[in-house]
């Protein structure tokens, strides 16, 4: 009996799993978005940064990268924040204004 591992299997599900969260509400989805934003614009300019600053860049250069996403996301959080409020608030009636 061996056993084998099924590495696309896997990749799929996992997969699956992460869409299935990420993209289940309108603010997951900024947030995701924003967050891989960062990470391409990050990791586009953040050589040019660390060949500039030579020695000590190749180990700076993956902070920089987790910081911008870090930033990225929690933009595209109060984004997607703002955006879930807004249409909450055109659902539902307010006080002032019964429908």
């Amino acid at each position: 009996m061996t056993f084998r591992l099924d590495y696309p299997g896997t990749a799929r599900f996992f997969r699956r799993i992460f869409l299935r969260h990420a993209w289940s509400t309108t603010q997951r989805k900024w947030t995701t978005s924003f967050i891989l934003l960062g990470v391409v614009l990050a990791s586009l300019c953040m050589p040019n940064f660390g060949v500039a600053v030579a020695g000590t860049a190749f180990a700076g250069w993956w902070l920089g990268v987790l910081i911008s996403a870090l930033v990225a996301g929690l933009i595209g959080n109060r984004v997607g924040v703002g955006r879930e409020k807004s249409s909450i608030a055109r659902r539902e009636p307010t006080m002032d204004d019964p429908r």
